[in-house]
């Protein structure tokens, strides 16, 4: 592959909905730009693109893939994306390398969920879009009923540049309404330039006037030969279509049946013609030493950033990188702002699917994949030590689903918790921590088919088995009243004994003050060298829990009395009296369970916003607001809402909501778990309990 300047360089994310033919279109451009000798089919396993075996197994995508192809003197780089809302963070790092999006729809199905929340992504990020309905030769194909539900929903500014010929089984190429002619596809499997039908004549006309109309609006040339009749030439409306996109204030739509291979030609043709090359606007990021904002324009000096990294344990560590300056070659050093680190860059390539192509150098604006960067993480910026840069990290959502994950062969904990680890560098979705009270290992990701696939690839690619179970919610115990006590500990049995006597004193502290421990000892009834010992005793059997197994908190011990054997206490004897009186003491202190509350932030579309708040009420939600949000259509509710109810929450809300609902929590506070609920943790407690004896 030959090197290209960044004025011939078109970097296109392929994003939309699952199962739209996002793979299929790519597939079909590596096919008709020679790249593969074969037209690559997903349902069939034989893509270029979907070749991991959860992939080929599932028929979807789930890792985002690079396809770089060469046509009419230009190189694209197409990032085929997931369209599965688990996989949201491949698309983000996709939409982050690329000067533009192009979002397929099904023509069939329209506008549906992931269609929409690719909209506001690429929106909120100033990104070029255009739009390609695919899947015109499938049944219920509605090209005009697309059109118009997508200027409905995006605005007047969608507008088509083809026209179909035929649909459905009829379906045969299409209409540029540029040069206004025909191209159909023979049986023969030949593309012919045709002259226009006279039965479309009307429909093509009325559509390249809508073309016209909208470039005029931000044209003022255009407009004044517009409103004069004037013929206007293709070139011209080509360079207003370019200059709309290129402001994210006009959004092509073009047409085809990926599948097919119709239309795909004369898509890559409107990429090349009119989707925007790199370098727009310099690239902006920070000084890591002052933290000043630095621009970096194309011939500035070399950065990029990793937008995406696969780990494998035959390939190895492979970084996708975007240039965003400079250019660098092969077998070079960089400096990883990030980490303050020198990284060694081996050899360079850029990828057509599965397959590798080897280039020398890159200039900046392309997009290329380098292996074996040791410290090198997703997101960070390599550059030159001494024109150091910093881009902003890529802004992934927040993991809503939490699992805690367990090695199902004994002994495999650090090969199965070193393996996610590995996988997070794939995903940063998925979060592994520790949770200090209940001692599990806690998986966050976005959603469960992500957790199965988790588990899926860290058994095929490192041989590490995990289970997925519910995590345990950290609960608390405490007391309402106060009690006094006593706990003796006395054992005879020939020789030197044991005697440890304490009278305690146990009483409830307000919340979240935590355990107080006092003594009132008069008269040495307990000797000052035994008193740490009774402390230590208390500390140690309020942490273990009383009633469930939890920490028992809030609760203030005053030893105030005891007696003592001058040869036969020690500090053994006392600890053993002191947990022999807590253990009575706090059941008879109406003990009760806390269990922990967090904040919750809901974001949904508001005519789901009636059933979001009835689900909540049903998990013992407190609703503490309302109000509307920054994204359009969309409100905002607030609640506290007990742990043990978050529980696989995420996919609840997603089925509710048709995937548009997302939520954060935080915690707030602890507070007492309604007394039926806690009997139930209670006696399940007392039956693990008993199995393990």
């Amino acid at each position: 592959m030959q090197e290209y300047k960044s004025a011939n360089l078109r970097n296109v994310a392929i994003v939309g909905h699952g199962k739209a033919g996002k793979t299929s279109l790519v597939d079909a451009c590596l096919f008709d730009a020679g790249a593969v000798k074969r037209l690559g089919k997903v349902d069939d396993g034989t893509s270029a693109l979907d070749h991991e075996a959860e992939e080929t197994k599932r028929g979807l995508t789930i890792s985002s893939a690079l396809a770089a192809v060469e046509w009419r003197g230009c190189k694209l780089n197409l990032i085929d994306t997931p369209g599965y809302p688990d996989f949201v963070s491949e698309v983000k790092g996709a939409v982050t390398a690329c000067d533009s999006a192009l979002i397929v729809v099904s023509a069939p199905s329209g506008i549906e969920i992931e269609t929409e929340k690719d909209w506001i992504m690429t929106e909120e990020m100033g990104l070029p879009r255009a739009f390609f309905i695919n899947k015109m030769d499938r049944e219920h194909a509605n090209f005009s009923g697309v059109v118009e539900e997508l200027r409905v929903r995006f605005g007047k500014s969608v507008v088509p540049v083809q026209l179909p010929i035929g649909a459905e089984a009829s379906f045969q190429g299409v209409v540029d309404l540029l040069s206004m002619h025909m191209k159909i596809m023979t049986h023969d499997d030949e593309a012919v330039v045709a002259e226009i039908p006279e039965y479309m004549a009307d429909a093509v006309e009325e559509a390249r006037q809508e073309l016209i109309e909208a470039l005029a609006d931000f044209d003022d040339s255009l407009m004044e030969k517009f409103l004069e009749g004037e013929d206007i030439p293709e070139e011209e409306i080509g360079k207003a279509l370019s200059e709309g996109i290129a402001a994210a204030k006009v959004f092509p739509v073009f047409c085809g049946s990926a599948s097919a291979d119709i239309g795909v030609k004369q898509l890559m043709n409107g990429i090349v013609g009119y989707m925007p090359a790199p370098g727009l606007s310099p690239a902006v990021g920070v000084d890591p030493k002052t933290e000043d904002i630095v621009e970096r324009p194309l011939d500035g000096p070399f950065s990029a950033q990793v937008f995406k990294t696969i780990v494998d344990p035959f390939v190895g560590r492979l970084s996708f990188l975007r240039v965003f300056s400079g250019e660098f070659a092969g077998d070079s050093t960089a400096y990883n702002a990030n980490r303050d680190a020198a990284e060694r860059i081996g050899a360079i390539f850029t990828m057509q699917g599965e397959n590798q192509v080897k280039v020398n150098r890159v200039g900046a604006g392309d997009i290329v994949v380098t292996s074996k960067l040791t410290v090198t993480k997703t997101g960070d910026t390599l550059c030159t030590k001494e024109a150091p840069v910093r881009y902003d990290p890529i802004a992934y959502p927040g993991s809503m689903l939490i699992m805690a994950v367990y090695p199902k062969k004994k002994g495999d904990e650090d090969k199965v918790f070193g393996s996610i680890e590995k996988e997070q560098d794939e995903d940063p979705t998925i979060i592994l921590v520790k949770a200090p009270e209940t001692k599990e290992t806690l998986v966050r990701a976005l959603g469960e088919v992500q957790i199965d696939i988790l588990g899926e690839r860290i058994a095929r690619k490192f041989g590490a088995e995990a289970e997925f179970r519910e995590p345990k919610v950290p609960f608390r115990e405490t007391i309402k009243k106060t009690v006094k006590v006593e706990g003796k500990h006395k054992k005879q049995s020939g020789g030197h004994g044991q005697y440890g006597h304490v009278w305690l004193e146990i009483s409830p502290l307000p919340a979240g003050t935590g355990n107080e421990f006092t003594e009132t000892i008069f008269g040495g009834s307990v000797p000052r060298q035994f008193i740490p010992a009774v402390e230590k005793g208390t500390s140690e059997t309020l942490a273990q829990g009383i009633v469930a197994g939890y920490p028992v908190v809030d609760v203030k011990v005053n030893l105030y009395d005891g007696s003592y054997h001058t040869v036969d206490s020690s500090e053994a004897a006392f600890k053993t009296a002191t947990a022999l009186a807590l253990k009575k003491g706090i059941m008879d202190a109406s003990p009760v369970l806390l269990e922990p509350i967090y904040n919750m932030t809901i974001i949904a579309p508001e005519y789901f916003m009636g059933d979001v708040m009835g689900q909540l009420n049903t998990k013992r939600a407190r609703i503490m607001g309302m109000g509307g949000s920054d994204r359009k259509d969309m409100s905002e509710v607030k609640a506290q809402i007990p742990a043990v109810e978050l529980y696989k929450y995420a996919t609840d809300l997603r089925a509710q909501t048709k995937g548009r609902g997302s939520f954060t929590v935080e915690f707030s506070h602890y507070e007492e778990m309604p007394q039926k609920m806690a009997e139930k943790v209670i006696e399940k407690y007392k039956a693990d309990k008993e199995e393990k004896k």
